[in-house]
């Protein structure tokens, strides 16, 4: 098995060899989101759990994406501070959020929730932006839900979009063909 620590500097040697890249990562100021308390709607962990993130249903073993397929997406929680959820967002809501997310909630504690969603493909298949929802209206007909909207319904946060230095990586010089 190969751990992921271990695989992403082999595979930047490998890159640097055989495509002489050069590449360095830099602050620029873009758009990028912060989680924000609008009306908080979760319940405090039992703190001797484990924290994590995972896809699926929790311990009660609820799944509303049998009832409802085009939600297919359920992301459960457990013990998990908001400023450890903020860190995580991106990566768990691929297709929505392509920057990192800041906490600004002022939430303390840790919580156990799921929050179940429409991913970012159901939503353009439908026709309807990810990235464009409106709060408070479904995305389309059929009862797609975005990340944006399920956050603010289901767990009182929302994100808030906001300019401010990210780090970005920037490719100085690639080679065409490799070596």
């Amino acid at each position: 098995e190969l751990d992921q620590d271990d695989l992403r500097p082999m595979l930047q040697k490998l890159l640097a060899e055989r495509f002489h890249l050069a590449a360095h990562s830099e602050q620029q100021t873009m758009d990028a989101y912060n989680l924000v308390a609008a009306n908080p709607k979760l319940k405090k962990s039992d703190p001797t759990t484990r924290t994590r993130c995972f896809q699926g249903p929790g311990a009660d073993g609820k799944d509303p994406r049998i009832d409802t397929p085009i939600l297919n997406r359920l992301l459960t929680c457990r013990n998990i501070s908001m400023a450890q959820f903020a860190g995580q967002i991106q990566g768990l809501a691929a297709g929505y959020i392509k920057t990192p997310v800041l906490d600004t909630t002022g939430v303390d504690g840790t919580y156990d929730f799921t929050l179940s969603y429409s991913g970012a493909g159901k939503l353009k298949q439908s026709g309807a932006s990810p990235e464009q929802s409106v709060p408070g209206v479904a995305a389309d007909p059929s009862g797609a839900i975005s990340f944006f909207d399920a956050l603010t319904k289901q767990l009182g946060l929302r994100l808030e979009k906001v300019k401010r230095p990210v780090p970005v990586l920037v490719i100085d010089h690639v080679d065409e063909r490799p070596t």
